[in-house]
C-alpha cells in the first residue's frame, strides 16, 4: 500500500545539464545546507578524511554562496565545532538543534549534544536558544505554521559500566518530534514518527511535513545500521504522520531542497540518483544523475537551480575522500518520469 513499482524509470542525458560553479573553500562532508532568503548556507561539517581511523574533526564552519559573484562568503563561525546538526529556516533566521562533538575525554565518538542556536544573516551573529530537552544527533528539522519541527536523531548507547561510550559504540534510533516556539522559546511534543530513524530528511511542501529515508538500527555507519526508504507524511491539523510512497532507493545522508512543490533528492550511500517527489500525486522520479556518487553532501534549491556541493567519493585505489566541488542542475532540465507511486493524498 505504500507504493508499487512501476516502469523503469528514465534519467537525465549523460553529463546532463549539470553546472561547475565555484567549488566550496576547502573539501569538506557532512555540512548542513539550508535555504534562507533565497540563500544557501553551508554550516559545520567533517574535514578529515573518511572513518575513525584518521579521528573525527567536526568544524565550526559557516559559508554564504553568493551567486550574483559565483563565490563563498565566510560567515561568523558557529559556537562550537559541530557534525550533523538539525537545521532549518523561520522568518530570516538559521536555526540550529544538536548534532555531535568529539568527546573531551575518552573514544574518539560521536557525541549527540543538547544545545541549540540561531543565526541571524542581517547582522552576521550567532545566539543560543533553549536546548533540547535530551542530546540528539543526525536528526531533522523544518518550519511549518510558525513553529519549527525536530524530528528522529540518534542518542549514543554505553555499555552499564561504561563511562562514555566506546569509538565504535551503536546509536539508537529517535522517533520523538519536537516542536519549537521561537517566540517562548520552548519546546513541546509532537506525534512520534512511525519509524524512528536518523539521518533523514524533513521537508515542508504545501503545509505537511515529509519525513524521507535515512537510518535505523544505529546511525554510523561503522556500526550495525540499515538504510530504509520510508516516507511519512505530517499532517499539523491533526498532529497524526501518514505513510507514503516509498523512495526509489533506501539511503541516508541526503542532500535535498525544494522547488515549485516538489522536493528534490540527491546523495546519501554513494548513489548517483537525483529523485524528485511530487507530493500531489504521491510520485517519485528520477531527475538526473550525478556525475559521481557521493556521501554526507550537502546542498538545497535556490533559484530555480539545485545545489549539491562537497561530500565524500570513492577513489581510484579503493579509499574515499572529502572533496569540494560545487555542481547545479538547472530544474526546468529535470527529466520527469514517473517511477513509483503510491496513495493518492486524502
Amino acid at each position: 500500500m505504500n507504493g508499487a513499482a512501476a516502469a523503469a524509470p528514465q534519467v537525465a542525458p549523460a553529463g546532463g545539464a549539470w553546472q561547475a560553479l565555484a567549488p566550496f573553500p576547502r573539501p569538506t562532508w557532512e555540512l548542513e545546507g539550508v535555504e534562507c532568503d533565497g540563500r544557501l548556507f553551508l554550516i559545520g561539517g567533517l574535514t578529515n578524511a573518511w572513518g575513525a581511523r584518521s579521528g573525527w574533526k567536526p568544524d565550526r564552519l559557516v559559508y554564504e554562496y553568493v551567486a550574483t559573484d559565483d563565490r563563498w562568503r565566510q560567515c561568523a563561525d558557529l559556537p562550537a565545532a559541530r557534525h550533523h546538526l538539525a537545521l532549518a529556516e523561520l522568518d530570516g533566521r538559521i536555526y540550529a538543534f544538536g548534532g555531535y562533538r568529539t568527546p573531551a575525554h575518552g573514544a574518539d565518538a560521536w557525541e549527540p549534544v543538547a544545545e541549540a542556536w540561531r543565526y541571524d544573516p542581517r547582522d552576521d551573529r550567532w545566539e543560543a536558544i533553549a536546548p533540547l530537552p535530551a542530546a540528539r544527533g543526525a536528526a531533522a528539522a523544518a518550519a511549518l505554521g510558525g513553529v519549527i519541527y525536530v524530528a528522529g536523531g540518534s542518542r549514543a548507547c554505553k555499555r552499564r559500566d561504561e563511562v562514555a561510550p566506546s569509538a565504535q559504540a551503536p546509536h539508537a534510533s529517535i522517533g520523538d518530534v519536537l516542536v519549537y516556539d521561537p517566540r517562548a522559546d520552548r519546546y513541546r511534543e509532537a506525534a512520534p514518527l512511525l519509524t524512528a530513524r536518523n539521518h533523514h530528511l524533513l521537508e515542508a511542501v504545501g503545509g505537511r511535513l515529509y519525513a524521507m529515508g535515512g537510518r535505523v538500527g544505529s546511525s554510523n555507519a561503522f556500526t550495525l545500521t540499515n538504510r530504509i526508504d520510508l516516507v511519512e507524511e505530517y499532517d499539523p491539523d491533526d498532529d497524526t504522520w501518514w505513510p507514503r510512497a516509498r523512495m526509489l532507493a533506501a539511503h541516508g545522508g541526503m542532500a535535498a531542497g525544494t522547488h515549485d512543490g516538489a522536493i528534490y533528492v540527491c546523495g546519501g550511500d554513494a548513489l548517483t540518483m537525483v529523485e524528485k517527489f511530487d507530493p500531489i500525486r504521491d510520485a517519485w522520479s528520477v531527475a538526473a544523475e550525478l556525475p559521481r556518487a557521493r556521501l554526507g553532501a550537502s546542498g538545497g534549491c535556490v533559484n530555480g537551480r539545485f545545489h549539491v556541493v562537497t561530500g565524500h567519493v570513492r577513489t581510484a585505489a579503493g579509499g574515499s575522500e572529502p572533496v569540494s566541488d560545487h555542481l547545479a542542475l538547472p530544474l526546468e532540465c529535470a527529466v520527469r518520469a514517473t517511477a513509483r507511486t503510491g496513495l493518492s493524498p486524502g
